[in-house]
């Protein structure tokens, strides 16, 4: 029994209350990560039919992100857990950058969501900020793909086979997914050995002289609750603190700052 308990001890920091697997993200180092084969994924918001496994954790913008294709098309699903890192979504979003030459230099780019949409100085309950963005965040950015692809498209379209969603799960935790498929690239990405995709959370715009370094998204009244929780890979929320204003001058300088995670990809083929 003792050695069953001594077990179950080293075993249980290497998982989340959740379930969630902590496998980390030490960067690409030289390496290639061959894209997981995956099939039947709906772009809906919901991660649901994303194994754990698939998910790698970077710390540093404090998410988990799983890339994965099928014999069509790219799949990539962020989960957020940490508020500061949604607020930092809800302010300017996320972008998804392609290099079909293997660099760390966005060839094409999906901006979704856009962000910079909510009103400042408003106090909403999570709930209800929430279900704003929902409705207003409807529009992707596209750019740098082929002819007749780029510019504002609707994210339910499904136009040239391009979607993408966003939402939040039982756990308060954002959910995001996107589809993008081989075919609206310039280059044939298939061939690519490695191609780079790139995750960029974007950083909020810093305030205008005079308007002081806190974030001002309604006050106390956004983003609160849910304070010390454990989350899935291991992230703890950043907490809110008076006027919405982050905890710690580190903390509100990063709000300001973009978080970019790439990696070096080969498609996978089905077995």
């Amino acid at each position: 029994m003792q050695m069953k308990l001594f077990t179950l001890i080293l075993a249980f920091p290497v998982m989340s209350v959740f379930g969630f697997t902590r496998t980390s993200d030490h960067g690409d180092k030289g390496k290639k990560y061959p894209s997981c084969y995956k099939e039947a994924i709906v772009v809906n918001g919901n991660s649901s039919e994303w194994e754990n496994s698939l998910f790698s954790f970077n710390k540093s913008a404090q998410v988990n992100y799983a890339i994965v294709n099928d014999t069509s098309a790219f799949y990539i699903c962020i989960r957020i857990a940490d508020e500061a890192t949604q607020m930092k979504v809800l302010r300017s979003g996320i972008e998804l950058r392609f290099n079909s030459k293997g660099k760390k230099k966005a060839e094409a780019t999906l901006h979704f969501p856009i962000g910079g949409r909510m009103n400042q100085g408003v106090q909403r309950d999570r709930k209800t900020m929430h279900l704003m963005f929902l409705l207003q965040m409807q529009d992707m950015d596209l750019s740098g793909f082929k002819n007749g692809v780029n510019g504002f498209q609707n994210i339910k379209s499904g136009k040239n086979g391009i979607t993408a969603a966003v939402n939040w799960d039982s756990a308060n935790i954002m959910v995001y997914e996107a589809r993008v498929p081989f075919n609206v690239f310039a280059e044939d990405v298939r061939a690519a050995n490695p191609l780079a995709v790139g995750i960029v959370i974007k950083g909020a715009p810093k305030p205008k002289e005079g308007q002081g370094q806190g974030i001002q998204e309604g006050g106390q009244g956004e983003m609160q609750g849910g304070r010390g929780q454990d989350r899935p890979g291991g992230m703890r929320p950043g907490g809110m603190g008076r006027e919405g204003q982050m905890q710690g001058s580190g903390d509100n300088l990063k709000m300001f700052e973009d978080d970019e995670i790439w990696r070096s990809i080969v498609v996978a083929k089905k077995e």
